[in-house]
């Protein structure tokens, strides 16, 4: 049923959401602003319109476009050499030249969602459930947005009303961080208010009651850290709703694989929450073109090999047995990459991994060129563009099955995979860290974490961890969880470390094959450094408002710093 939903929508407005009502839409190239009010079917592609613009400036891992945090700031994943990338790693730009403005998207989506409440409300050709529900998409919407303003740029306008410039003070003022987050809070709730539980097929990708339930859990988490501790009690209440409250067995940790839990192939499987729907070839993500390593051994190329995991992420990741991995200990230094949890096989690409029927190779030389000779695509150099500059590349939403070719992104190829915004493993770390926050490492926190430690094939963690200690591996357990979807950058904000984290410099892994004793095998060597960081508090915490935003509005005031 997607994707003949899919067809109806680019034919008319390039739109993203599925509805039963898609299907009676006749067909039309534009619909005009009058238009769009006089009939249930023009009104919905004014919702799907509105769902596709968390594409854009919310939630994407297409470093191209500048938008991704996590591709740009953390000490997971990188980009250098390349145009302003170096400058992004240092945090050298101001409110005029900023790579990730969310601010004018964000009051772009805000202004049409003030619009749609205001004429639903009214509406004449609409049922009364039937505006209840949109109005329910529109509030999720609204409040989505406003999180992603609040976690950004602190407290913001607080603007609720679609204005009108002949009678409305369309300038306003900032709100205060805290009352930014109520109002947050009070849109979502209306949402949690007015949306179903479940979805029929035709509806998929539209937030549910738990969407908007989950979005509230994960707002109170980021107010704990950055505006008062009292929200984790919030935080982890919200959170107890999908585990023991009314939308417990509602949701699950997937099954089928690490790895499958991003595929196309899986997608709306039982973890899911929300996510952001594509589907190939009617709308496709570039994230496998701009990220995916090239064909192993072909010089044509697969995918761009922007960015790179880091060695710093790679070690993260424990042992199978639970132990944590150690450069020291000399069994784990000479094979890295063997007896390790899991969620790593699945969320990194290494040297020797095999990928799409080849083994790929990230290493300076192969067991063939022992001479060191010109490297293919795709290995390591931190000269050639499309090599790797840490010895990874990103595992964790690449689908082999993926066809994408090294100069063809937007030419319809690409990956059709949504991006999953929230799922149920969040929802049981964000309960784990706020329950602990509150009430220490009670049995419900290791609870949570054995679920999900469980599906990973680890070892539960050690009995007796008092308060910090529950506090650090809850951290590291979110860091190898949620690796490479877009968390990590706003984890270290809200948990105030960034300065401490953002100003050690990356390291990569350089892979040599040699030959000892007549048998040619891999060398490992840690390159300190390849990366340089930084990081200035407070004023990195929050990001500059673009200066356009303040040259327009007198009321505004910039950011601390800025």
């Amino acid at each position: 049923m997607k994707k003949v939903t899919y067809i109806f929508i680019v034919l008319l407005m390039s739109s993203t959401f599925g509805c039963t009502d898609f299907m009676n839409i006749t067909s039309k190239d534009t619909i005009t602003d009058d238009g769009v009010w006089i009939s249930p079917s023009s009104i919905m592609l004014f919702i799907s319109n509105i769902y596709t613009d968390l594409t854009g400036p919310l939630y994407t891992l297409d470093g191209a476009g500048g938008q991704a945090p996590d591709v740009l700031f953390t000490d997971d994943f990188l980009q250098l050499g390349e145009g302003n990338s170096n400058k992004w790693n240092l945090f050298d730009f101001n409110a005029s030249s900023a790579p990730i403005n969310r601010w004018d998207d964000c009051y772009k989506t805000i202004r049409k969602a003030n619009l749609g409440l205001a004429k639903i409300e009214v509406s004449a050709v609409l049922t009364d459930d039937a505006k209840t529900r949109l109005m329910g998409d529109l509030y999720f919407m609204r409040g989505l947005f406003y999180l992603e303003l609040l976690r950004f740029y602190g407290g913001v306008p607080l603007i609720d009303k679609a204005l009108d410039r002949q009678v409305d003070e369309i300038f306003y003022a900032r709100a205060t961080a805290e009352e930014t987050l109520n109002f947050i809070i009070a849109d979502l709730q209306k949402a949690a208010d007015r949306l179903p539980v479940t979805l029929v097929d035709e509806e998929l990708g539209r937030a549910t009651r738990g969407a908007a339930i989950g979005m509230q859990a994960v707002a109170y988490l980021h107010a704990a850290g950055v505006i008062d501790a009292k929200y984790y009690k919030n935080a982890a209440d919200i959170a107890n709703i999908f585990i023991t409250g009314e939308l417990k067995d509602r949701y699950s940790l997937f099954q089928g694989g690490f790895m499958e839990l991003f595929l196309e192939e899986f997608e709306h499987n039982s973890e899911v929450i929300f996510d952001i729907q594509f589907a190939y070839p009617y709308r496709f993500t570039g994230t496998q073109t701009v990220f995916a390593p090239p064909e192993p051994g072909d010089e044509g190329g697969y995918g761009w090999g922007k960015g790179n995991v880091s060695q710093e992420l790679v070690d993260a990741f424990d042992m199978k047995d639970g132990t944590a991995f150690d450069w020291g200990n000399p069994e784990h230094a000479k094979a890295p990459y063997e007896n390790r949890d899991k969620r790593f096989y699945s969320t990194v690409h290494y040297n020797g991994k095999p990928w799409k029927g080849k083994i790929l190779y990230t290493s300076q030389n192969t067991p063939k060129n022992l001479e060191l000779k010109s490297n293919p695509n795709g290995m390591y150099s931190l000269s050639k563009p499309s090599c790797t500059k840490t010895g990874y590349y990103m595992g964790k939403h690449m689908n082999e099955k993926v066809v994408c070719g090294y100069d063809n992104r937007g030419k319809g190829v690409g990956g059709g995979h949504n991006y999953i915004v929230l799922r149920f493993a969040e929802i049981l770390l964000t309960f784990a860290e706020a329950e602990n926050e509150v009430n220490g490492p009670t049995t419900a926190v290791y609870n949570a974490i054995k679920l999900i430690r469980d599906r990973a094939g680890q070892p539960p963690l050690p009995a007796g961890l008092d308060k910090d200690s529950m506090r650090e591996r809850i951290r590291k357990e979110r860091r190898i969880e949620l690796a490479l979807e877009g968390k990590r950058f706003l984890d270290l904000v809200r948990w105030r470390t960034a300065e401490e984290v953002l100003n050690q410099n990356l390291s990569a892994c350089l892979v040599t094959y040699v030959e000892k004793e007549g048998e040619i095998v891999p060398t490992y060597q840690v390159i300190k450094d390849v990366c340089k960081k930084a990081f200035i508090a407070p004023k990195n915490y929050l990001w500059p408002i673009p200066q356009g935003a303040i040259n327009k509005n007198a009321a505004l005031e910039q950011n601390p710093m800025w």
